[in-house]
């Protein structure tokens, strides 16, 4: 069955978006649809932090102060930890990747201003993402408060970061370098095993998930000796725990179609 036709059949909405970067070709499907963003929306804020490194001069090492009131529920580590400590830029950037905390995000929104964030993702074409208000800080998430995005805006981000052009070559490499040590779980493609080597080249990814509880998302880049691609997959309006079943069936099926 086509892909498209496949993706049709299961439960949920899907919108997915995926290049091949040497070759250029696409697959896409419902590819421009808008979906509550979860977590992916931490991926431009990324990019608005090492702008602001880049063309600002702005240090990593800048420390910014952990109140009691700014920790949030949700995925993270921060909210256990104590209040009133400082923190540097590099790390709140690091947990906010790495372990997708929510109190590390909220402090570098409130740092760099949602304006600045969704302009800097305009700038760069994702003109259907915005970011709309901090994480788990609306008890009730109202119409028009949701953060948002779609498949080819995030995956257009993610090809800026693969070509070096998001911001800078040297920056965009110390952000993909960042998106390797994401710890959620990978759907854009089949996780790399032993036998994924082929000389000294293995398959890595590089990629940022986001989850509600009838929400599952996965973006991002996969290298490997066979083909590099950048891919977005979202989905939503199912239970979490089967929605990431399918877009993990759906990302091990785009190395074929992008062939």
């Amino acid at each position: 069955m086509e892909l498209r036709e496949w993706i049709n059949t299961l439960p949920g909405q899907y919108g997915v978006y995926a290049k091949n970067l040497k070759t250029g070709r696409i697959f896409a499907f419902r590819d421009t649809d808008i979906f509550p963003s979860a977590s992916v929306i931490k991926v431009p804020i990324l990019i608005e932090l090492y702008r602001r490194v880049e063309e600002d001069h702005l240090s990593l090492d800048h420390l910014l102060l952990l109140r009691k009131e700014d920790q949030v529920g949700g995925s993270g580590v921060l909210k256990d930890l104590s209040a009133n400590t400082e923190y540097s830029l590099r790390d709140l950037a690091a947990l906010m990747i790495t372990v997708s905390d929510n109190t590390a995000t909220n402090l570098l929104i409130d740092y760099l201003g949602v304006d600045s964030v969704n302009a800097t993702a305009r700038r760069l074409g994702a003109t259907d993402t915005e970011l709309v208000r901090p994480l788990q800080r609306v008890p009730a998430e109202r119409a028009g408060s949701i953060n948002h995005t779609t498949a080819r805006d995030m995956a257009l981000l993610m090809e800026r970061l693969a070509t070096g052009k998001a911001i800078s070559l040297a920056v965009s490499e110390q952000m993909v370098a960042l998106l390797k040590r994401c710890q959620g779980p990978l759907s854009i493609g089949k996780a790399p095993d032993d036998s994924d080597f082929v000389g000294e080249v293995r398959v890595s990814a590089a990629h940022k998930t986001g989850s509600l509880s009838q929400a599952s998302h996965d973006v991002g880049i996969i290298y490997s000796p066979r083909i590099n691609y950048v891919a977005a997959i979202l989905s939503q309006d199912y239970p979490h725990a089967a929605l990431l079943s399918n877009i993990q069936r759906i990302g091990t099926r785009l190395p074929q179609v992008l062939a």
